[in-house]
């Protein structure tokens, strides 16, 4: 019969309707798999010999137990690449596919089935598709056992683009009527509905062709599904079939088997393989409850039922879902549960037994009035919000009249809830609850309750700022004068919580636009100035400055003209004590306080120009003074400077201000302090001190990052004309300076406070962009080479070494750069090989160590070479150590120099090459060094396990697992806490090879718990001991017992904090195996 049908599938020499004339005798199936063979003969396909040598894979594979994965994918390939034709496939497969044993069918059709998967995905003719499409569909007749391994098969056809207009259909109609989708496995299910959807992303115009009948079917398919993967995937399927389906008939049963879910209990178990979160099923799910307003009369009082229930977790979710569902249900379904959702509201708000629930209820009551509001065309929607908005309010005045104010906060948490809706709705509350406020705080006299009323109005005008007002009046502005002068009024009390509300009460009503007028605008910025610089408590300065700052963002012609000119009255003078109240001594605010307050005023291009100006006339009268007490108030002048720039410098007119004029003058001022003897002019003490140096280069740097190129450029010139060719005559101020004046920093035998401003150079040409072009670089990079390697102060060797680091880094490739490489490291290998003199050798590997650092970041091959020299120079006694330690140099991340922010040259995944490449040569070294040296191999793996990304450890562990144990057996403390941080985390990432040290590992950890001096050595140990409980039960079982006992002593630690940390491993050891029995 099989041959038969073969030959009459194949014959080219009976027609069409000859051929379909004797299909309708034979059997659904057979008829199937004739017209599957007949298309792809027409479409190419022969028999032939070749075929017989597939014939034992595909027996093998049949009849064998487990289907083999590497044959099935043979046989796709040799699809794919023409070997094997699918129509020779389909012969082959004939026998089995037409078999009168189920499971031999079944095993067949699977192997077409993932065949077909493995296909590319325009392999398959749109003639081809069809034909697979009527066999597959015809397979979902057959008997059930066969059913997964067809709509595995329907799977593959669904992400085919060439499938025929008209076979989504099909197979969705088929789907829905042949397969009773819930007595699938959960791997089945999910496959129906990966089917679905993907029809819905591709096909959506032809299923919407089977309107309601689609939703019906998709409906049973659902319906009394429980494996949230699955559910996940059907969420998504009902948001579609709402927004593209017509659901009216069906609107109930969608909604019934959908809100049965509701609310999400699911909870994922640890360590989740699928990633499926509670928060994904409740989105999900929520998507489809606010979908359509035709769930409305269904959703709501099941909403109403779990607002309803003692169990937080559904009210939360009830809560929140109506907030969602709100503004698509409209009026006409809300409006009938306005008292209901207010008395759940209310509930919540004044029990406040969860803060979480309190914001979910007064969310969705915000939510729920906005919708009510909004919706103009229903006719009572507009009365029945009036009527309860004036039913609220009557009962919320009660709580707020009564004398011991106990219910104020939650009763006003309510109605800003409710005034946080709509503007009309804001209107209205606001305009009947603030002279009502007013009218309290004029009744109660204590100074708490009088607190708590004015935090409140505070949180009213916060909800007023909300709103544009255009179609109604703003409710502050009709009491505004009133609650001015009650925050007004109130700083001149001495209970200071009282006043730092005052404070923060300005600053809402500085920054509701439209509200004030500049008179009181400046009465605001007068008293609120006068209290910053009167009062001694710090809350209450923070306050005030923060308000001023709200005032200078709005005003800032106010700000320049009245607030900046009273704090620089009060810099002027010193700190003394004043008189506040009845005669109580408070410090005055010292000009720390003041410089940083003029730094946060600077908010506006107007107001950086002018503080900044000041700022620098206030640190020219600081060196004038002549007194070296002051150098604290220099640096808080300089601080202060940094401050404005950082915050300001992403604004083009600010940093051409700060370009043109700050930076200039600091250098000038610098440059001059560092040339005039010390000796003449006492004042140079200020300006040369090393931290003031270190925040003007700090501000340097920050406002060059931000430069266009032509703009670095040009003061890149200014900056090598000072420094290296010694021309001060870009300079200000220079006619102080005596004629015959001689500034050269980069030279070694140069004054101190000249070889400082090398961090002020490496601040500018370091930060540059990498096209700006540095002038005479070459002969630059000379001397900074030399002051590396030969200046005995190591703050200036090091920033010489850093800017020598940065050129080469930014530095164009090519021969010059070779060449500049090449003399880099002969100088220091020169240096380097000075045996007996340790001083020099020190300092030629500090600049050794950045230029590795340098060109590992830009990957420059000549890297590995000076990597390389590290780990030679591990065996040196004297420089050993201190190269281990470089280590750490190189990996991390530098604020000053070689990040991004300053454009170095940074290539991705250097941390990684680094790694990579030196660990070999550790691990080899270290097996081959003496006792004492290894020591610094283990240093070196412990700097670079600290910065290695841990997918890029973990390839790499094995080999690596003695050296970690060896670690821990060092004195070193740092060594050891990052080796036990890294087992830490390993423990979880690569439990099998952590497991194979258990035995070497515990003895050392319950050893470093105990006689350790360092703290945190202590609790990284005892945490490690704990993660151990997280291996396979039968690796540490074993090991219960002594650990238990050797936990013991730790728990009598003499910090509280170890003893913590020792209870919670014992515990965990003592219930080890607990779970499984």
């Amino acid at each position: 019969m099989l041959k038969q049908i073969f030959y009459l599938s194949s014959s080219m020499k009976l027609t069409m309707v000859c051929r379909t004339t004797i299909l309708k005798g034979m059997s659904p199936m057979l008829a199937s798999l004739c017209q599957l063979v007949a298309v792809f003969n027409l479409t190419g396909g022969s028999t032939n010999m070749a075929a017989s040598m597939w014939m034992a894979k595909l027996e093998n594979i049949v009849k064998g137990e487990q289907q083999n994965e590497s044959e099935i994918t043979e046989i796709s390939n040799g699809v794919c690449n023409g070997e094997l034709k699918l129509l020779e496939l389909i012969e082959l497969l004939g026998p089995y596919l037409t078999s009168k044993e189920n499971d031999i069918r079944g095993r067949s059709t699977l192997l077409l089935a993932k065949t077909i998967h493995q296909l590319p995905r325009n392999k398959l003719s749109a003639d081809e598709a069809g034909l697979l499409t009527a066999f597959f569909c015809d397979r979902l007749k057959d008997h059930h056992s066969v059913t997964p391994h067809t709509i595995y098969g329907i799977l593959s056809l669904s992400t085919l683009s060439s499938l025929a207009a008209g076979d989504a259909v099909k197979i969705c109609t088929n789907v829905f009527k042949e397969v009773q989708v819930q007595s699938l496995v959960q791997t089945d299910r999910q496959s129906v509905y990966s089917i679905i959807n993907n029809f819905l992303y591709s096909r959506l115009e032809e299923l919407q062709e089977l309107g309601s009948e689609f939703v019906y079917g998709f409906i049973q398919v659902m319906d009394g599904e429980k494996d949230p993967r699955n559910l996940l995937t059907a969420f998504q399927i009902v948001q579609t079939l709402i927004q593209h389906f017509p659901i009216g008939i069906f609107a109930e049963e969608l909604f019934e088997v959908t809100s049965c879910y509701f609310p999400i209990d699911f909870r994922p178990p640890p360590n989740d393989p699928h990633g499926i979160s509670t928060d994904s099923l409740i989105q999900g799910l929520r998507g489809c409850l606010a979908g359509t307003p035709k769930f409305a009369e269904f959703c709501l009082p099941l909403l109403m039922e779990k607002l309803a229930s003692e169990l937080q977790s559904a009210k939360i979710d009830a809560f929140e879902t109506l907030a969602a569902c709100a503004p698509v249900y409209g009026a006409k379904h809300l409006k009938d549960y306005l008292e209901a959702v207010w008395s759940y509201c209310r509930k919540e708000v004044f029990q406040s037994f969860s803060g979480e629930l309190e914001q979910a209820a007064l969310g969705s009551l915000c939510c729920f009035l906005k919708a009510v509001s909004d919706d103009r065309s229903e006719e009572g929607a507009v009365f029945s919000l009036d009527y309860f908005l004036d039913e609220i309010l009557k009962e919320c005045q009660k709580h707020i009249n009564e004398p011991d104010l106990r219910f104020l906060h939650p009763s006003c948490r309510l109605l800003q809830a409710v005034a946080s809706s709509t503007e009309a709705v804001c209107s209205k509350i606001l305009s009947y609850i603030i002279p009502l406020l007013l009218q309290q705080f004029d009744k109660h006299l204590q100074a708490n309750m009088r607190q708590n009323i004015l935090s409140v109005l505070q949180a009213f005008i916060r909800v007023s700022m909300q709103f544009p007002y255009n179609d109604f009046p703003n409710p502050v502005s009709l009491h505004k004068d009133r609650a001015l002068t009650v925050f007004i009024s109130v700083l001149s009390e001495t209970n200071n919580s009282l006043k730092s509300v005052a404070a923060v009460g300005l600053g809402l009503l500085v920054e509701t636009k439209g509200l004030l007028a500049e008179s009181e605008v400046v009465l605001i910025a007068d008293h609120l100035t006068k209290t910053l610089l009167s009062e001694g408590d710090k809350d209450l300065r923070q306050e005030s400055e923060r308000s001023l700052t709200y005032l200078s963002t709005h005003y800032p012609s106010v700000t320049e003209q009245t607030v900046l000119p009273a704090l620089l009255m009060n810099l002027s003078t010193e700190p003394m004590e004043v008189g506040s109240g009845d005669s109580q001594k408070v410090a005055a605010v010292s000009h720390h306080t003041i410089l940083s307050s003029m730094a946060a005023l600077a908010t506006k291009p107007i107001l950086v120009e002018s503080i900044v100006e000041k700022l620098l006339k206030h640190l020219e009268l600081l060196c004038t003074a002549n007194d070296a007490s002051k150098t604290d108030e220099c640096v808080a002048t300089c601080q202060s400077l940094l401050s404005i720039v950082t915050k300001t410098t992403t604004d083009p007119t600010n940093l051409q201000f700060l370009y043109q004029h700050l930076l200039p003058a600091l250098l000038s001022r610098l440059v001059i302090a560092a040339c005039t003897e010390r000796s003449e002019v006492k004042c140079t003490q200020m300006l040369c001190n090393e931290e003031v140096v270190v925040l003007v280069a700090a501000i340097v740097r920050n406002a060059v990052q931000f430069l266009e190129a032509s703009s670095a450029s040009e003061l890149c010139g200014q900056y090598i004309e000072i420094f290296h060719r010694q021309n001060l005559s870009s300079l200000q101020q220079t006619d102080s300076l005596p004629a015959d004046v001689m500034f050269n920093p980069l030279q070694i035998n140069s004054p101190e406070p000249q070889h400082q401003l090398v961090i002020l150079l490496t601040a500018c040409i370091c930060s540059v962009r990498r096209e700006v072009t540095i002038p005479d670089q070459s002969e630059v990079l000379t001397k900074l080479l030399q002051m590396a390697t030969g200046c005995d102060c190591e703050v200036i060797r090091s920033t010489a070494a850093k800017c020598l680091a940065g050129l080469v880094n930014k530095h164009t490739a090519g021969a010059d750069l070779d060449q500049t490489i090449r003399v880099c490291k002969e100088h220091i290998l020169s240096k380097l090989n000075q045996l007996g003199n340790e001083d020099c050798r020190q300092r030629a590997l500090g600049a050794w160590i950045w230029l590795t650092k340098s060109l590992l970041l830009r990957s420059h091959p000549t890297f590995k070479e000076f990597a390389a020299h590290l780990i030679d120079l591990f065996e040196d006694e004297v420089l050993g150590l201190t190269a281990a330690k470089g280590f750490f140099v190189i990996l991390d991340e530098t604020e000053d120099v070689l990040n991004l922010a300053s454009h170095a040259d940074v290539k991705l995944m250097y941390r990684q090459r680094f790694f990579l490449y030196l660990l070999p040569n550790i691990i080899d070294g270290h097996g081959k060094t003496t006792p004492e040296k290894k020591t610094n191999y283990l240093q070196a793996l412990s700097n670079l396990l600290h910065f290695v990304p841990r997918q890029v450890l973990l390839s790499e562990l094995p080999p690596l697992m003695p050296l970690l144990v060896q670690s821990l057996r060092q004195e070193n403390g740092a060594l050891c806490l990052s080796v036990l941080e890294r087992l830490e985390t390993l423990t979880h990432d690569a439990p099998s090879i952590i497991s194979e040290y258990v035995n070497s590992l515990l003895p050392e950890l319950l050893r470093l718990a105990g006689d350790k001096p360092s703290m945190k050595v202590r609790i990284s140990a005892l945490r490690c001991i704990g993660e151990f409980t997280t291996l396979p039960h039968h690796i540490v079982f074993p090991y219960q017992s002594q650990v238990i006992r050797g936990l013991v002593p730790r728990l009598d630690d003499k910090k509280r904090v170890v003893r913590k940390e020792a209870v919670r491993s014992r515990n965990l050891w003592m219930m080890l195996g607990s779970d499984s029995k």
